[in-house]
């Protein structure tokens, strides 16, 4: 073999090399993108499931509550599946979600039996458990400085914290009147709209403008819907107002999830 065809080969195995570790590198931000969808999920269905369950109990809305239920739980499960998956060598995440698979089957046990309020109480703090492992979860699979994930990340945050509002909102009126919980849906409001800051500062492109005006221009409204926690008069608008909202955030979240995960 002449020094030419040498060099010919020296090259071509290099740029097979290259190209196999690029395969290799977007296979893993692949990887992290579903694990990172997955964590998130777990955060939206542990909020939704309660606040389905209260809805359920009070007989409202009773249809779309128990296909919630049941669509969370199956959401919860998938989750859980893919985050086993990509938990291989990290301790602290099997852990978790031993735990989070513990509470789930505690969950779908209690949803079976008579409403009381400990049943109900009950519910509200799987909700918690389930939130506190996802979020830990979650945190491990970010990228710093990483531009399209973070905007993944806020618009997962805001549809999660409109359950939460959901789930509080109508949690106070099945009888939950500690002032902690119109607390916690306060906190909740602030955070969507420092997340929605995020979402308006971001690049989006001109087919989206439609979508985050329709956000922008329903949150108010919404918004004073939420804060009438303490009355509980308006169950059904509230539901309502959080799946427009979240019907509008899918369509960012599809947009950054085909970002992040194209070739």
């Amino acid at each position: 073999m002449n020094k030419l065809s040498k060099s010919i080969l020296k090259i071509g195995l290099m740029m097979c090399g290259c190209f196999m570790l690029a395969q290799t590198a977007g296979a893993a931000v692949k990887q992290q993108v579903v694990a990172l969808e997955a964590a998130g999920n777990i955060k939206d269905v542990s909020q939704e499931i309660t606040k389905a369950y209260f809805y359920k109990e009070l007989e409202i809305r009773v249809v779309q509550a128990k296909r919630d239920i049941s669509e969370g739980l199956d959401r919860l499960d998938s989750a859980i599946v893919v985050l086993n998956k990509a938990a291989s060598g990290d301790d602290e995440v099997k852990g978790v979600l031993t735990f989070i698979e513990f509470s789930r089957d505690e969950m779908k046990t209690t949803i079976t039996q008579p409403y009381s309020e400990e049943n109900g109480a009950m519910m509200l703090d799987f909700s918690e458990s389930l939130l506190e492992g996802a979020t830990l979860i979650g945190q491990k699979q970010i990228v710093k400085n990483d531009t399209e994930q973070t905007g993944l990340i806020s618009v997962k945050q805001m549809e999660f914290l409109l359950e939460r509002i959901n789930k509080y909102y109508i949690a106070h009126k099945a009888g939950f009147k500690d002032y902690n919980n119109v607390v916690q849906l306060k906190n909740a409001i602030e955070k969507f709209e420092a997340n929605l800051k995020n979402v308006n500062a971001f690049s989006y492109p001109a087919a989206l403008q439609p979508t985050i005006e329709k956000i922008n221009k329903f949150w108010p409204i919404a918004k004073g819907f939420y804060l009438g926690i303490e009355k509980g008069s308006l169950p059904i608008i509230v539901m309502s107002s959080t799946n427009n909202l979240e019907r509008a955030l899918h369509a960012l979240q599809d947009y950054h999830l085909k970002k992040m995960t194209v070739n």
